[in-house]
C-alpha cells in the first residue's frame, strides 16, 4: 500500500475568480458564507451556501469547484465529479478544477481519468511538488512504476523536505526489489519527519528480509508506537517475532491482526508458521489455504506449505510445492530441493 492514496490538498477560490466578474452581489456573499464553513470543515453547511450561490448565479464556476470539494469531503465522490464537470464546461481551462477532479476520480478507482487530469494540471503547475506527487500515486496505481518514480523524483527536486514523496517513492522501490534505495528513502523521510510510521514498518521489513530480526523488531515497535491499531504493522511484528522464537508473543499479534483486517492472506500465513513451529502440521495447512483464498503473490507461502507436508511424511506433495516456490525465485526453497526432490 502506497501511503497516501489520494493527495487532498484541495485548489479552490477564495474569491471569485472565473467567470463573470459583476456577478450578483448576493451570489458572492453566499460563495464567501460557503468558504467559511469550508474552511470550518462545516461541509454541509458549506455545500448549503454555495447551492445557494449557484441558484442565485447559474454561471458561478467557483462555487461549483468548491462545493465539488465540499462533497469530496462527505465522501460524495460522484457528486464532487458532477460539480466539477459543471465548473469545468463553464470555464474549460479552469485548472484547479481539473486537480480536484483528479482526486476524485483517484479515490472511485478511475485512475486513466485521473492520470488525464494530472496530465493537464502538471503543464500549468510545474513548480508544484504537491500536483507531481499526486500523478506518482496514480501512475503506481496503473503498474508505472518507472514513470511514478520519474513523477516522485520531480516532486523531490521541487521540495527536497517532502517526506511523503520520500516514504512512497520508497515503497515502490521496495516492491520492486531494490532494497537498498528504498532503506535510504524510509530512512530519509523519518530524519525529515519521525512521525513516519510507515517507513518504520517499511525498514523493519528490510531488515527482516536480511535476517536482522532483532533490529527489524526495533523498527516495527516503533511504528506500532505511533499507530498502535495498525494490522499490518502487527502482523508484520508477529512475523519477526516468530523468527525470534518468540512464538506466543508473535502470535498474539497475529490474532490482533486478524481480529482487525480477516482479508489478508499474509495474517493467515503467518499464522500457518506459527502453528508448523508449533507442530502442528494439519492446522498450518489450514491458515496456508486460507492464505491462498485471501491474497495473491504471497512470499514463501509454496515454501511454508512444502515444509507442512513434510512434517506430514508428504514428500512427494512437499517437493511440488518447492519446486513451484523455486520458479518464484525463491532461493529458500532450492537447498531442499537439491537435498530432497529428485
Amino acid at each position: 500500500m502506497l501511503r497516501t492514496t489520494v493527495f487532498t490538498l484541495f485548489f479552490l477560490w477564495i474569491l471569485p475568480g472565473c467567470g463573470n466578474s459583476n456577478r450578483d452581489d448576493e451570489a458572492v456573499r453566499f460563495f464567501l458564507r460557503g468558504n467559511i464553513k469550508l474552511k470550518e470543515k462545516e461541509y454541509r453547511q458549506a455545500i448549503f451556501f454555495y447551492t445557494e450561490a449557484i441558484e442565485k448565479d447559474k454561471s458561478f464556476a467557483d462555487a461549483y469547484n468548491n462545493r465539488g470539494i465540499s462533497k469530496f469531503n462527505i465522501d460524495d465522490l460522484n457528486g464532487a465529479v458532477e460539480d466539477y464537470n459543471e465548473a469545468l464546461k463553464l470555464a474549460p481551462t479552469y485548472t484547479d478544477a481539473y486537480y480536484n477532479r483528479s482526486n476524485a476520480y483517484q479515490r472511485l478507482g478511475k485512475l486513466a481519468l485521473s492520470l488525464a487530469d494530472l496530465n493537464r494540471v502538471a503543464e500549468i503547475y510545474k513548480d508544484t511538488a504537491e500536483v507531481f506527487l499526486s500523478r506518482a500515486m496514480v501512475k503506481s496505481g496503473l503498474n508505472d512504476y518507472n514513470g511514478a518514480i520519474a513523477d516522485f523524483d520531480r516532486a523531490l527536486q521541487l521540495d527536497p523536505d517532502y517526506a511523503e514523496a520520500y516514504v512512497n517513492r520508497g515503497f515502490i522501490k521496495f516492491n520492486l526489489r531494490r532494497y537498498d534505495e528504498a532503506a535510504i528513502d524510509f530512512q530519509k523521510a523519518i530524519q525529515l519527519d519521525p512521525n513516519q510510521d510507515f517507513a518504520y514498518n517499511n525498514l523493519g521489513l528490510i531488515r527482516s528480509r536480511n535476517g536482522d530480526y532483532q533490529q527489524a523488531l526495533e523498527m516495527l515497535d516503533k511504528a506500532l508506537g505511533l499507530n498502535p491499531e495498525q494490522p499490518i504493522y502487527l502482523n508484520n511484528r508477529g512475523f519477526v517475532k516468530l523468527m525470534l522464537g518468540q512464538l506466543d508473543e508473535g502470535m498474539a499479534d497475529i490474532k490482533w491482526s486478524l481480529q482487525r483486517d480477516s482479508t489478508n492472506g499474509w495474517t493467515y500465513r503467518n499464522a500457518g508458521i506459527y502453528e508448523l513451529k508449533k507442530g502442528n502440521p494439519d492446522q498450518a495447512l489450514t491458515y496456508f489455504s486460507t492464505a491462498l483464498q485471501k491474497t495473491s503473490g504471497i512470499e514463501l507461502i509454496h515454501y511454508y506449505i512444502g515444509l507442512a507436508y513434510e512434517a506430514q511424511g508428504k514428500a512427494k506433495e512437499a517437493c511440488k510445492e518447492w519446486k513451484l516456490a523455486g520458479q518464484l525465485g525463491e532461493e529458500e526453497a532450492s537447498q531442499l530441493i537439491a537435498a530432497k526432490c529428485p
